[in-house]
């Protein structure tokens, strides 16, 4: 059984995260639509709510995770861990480049040279949230 407040950290970890995925939707949508700047702003509040739960849970609880078990690799938990990590470390640094590369210019002509890289974050970034998902579940039951 979890503590209450492993609980706590990790459902609120999950919501902010559900609130990335929608800004995430929200900004292809815009995208979509041919508003560049908005879906620049949209990714930007959406990578800076990723590292606040990066930073104030996430770190902290992969450390605390690993300092109690043994690297057991046969363990499917322990390869669903490394691989969220792995995939959102990924994610998470294209974001943060991607963002600060464009840094609110209103010349967006950059920006489409650098969709390659969009799309693999974005693939990297969904992996990342179905397999943290798949986590939160396992809190949650355990």
């Amino acid at each position: 059984m979890v503590s209450e407040s492993v609980l706590l950290f990790s459902t609120l970890s999950f919501v902010v995260q559900l609130v990335v995925l929608g800004l995430l939707i929200f900004g292809y949508f815009l995208k979509r639509m041919r508003k560049f700047r908005q879906h620049g702003m949209t990714m930007t509040v959406a990578v800076f709510l990723h590292l606040v739960t990066v930073f104030s849970w996430m770190i902290r609880s992969f450390v605390s995770y690993f300092g109690s078990v043994s690297f057991n690799f046969g363990d499917l938990l322990i390869l669903v861990t490394l691989a969220h990590v792995a995939f959102g470390v990924f994610a998470a640094s294209f974001g943060v480049w991607l963002v600060a590369s464009w840094h609110l210019k209103k010349d967006i002509s950059k920006c489409f040279t650098r969709k390659r890289i969009m799309l693999t974050t974005i693939t990297l970034w969904l992996t990342a949230i179905a397999l943290g998902f798949v986590l939160y579940v396992s809190i949650v039951l355990s």
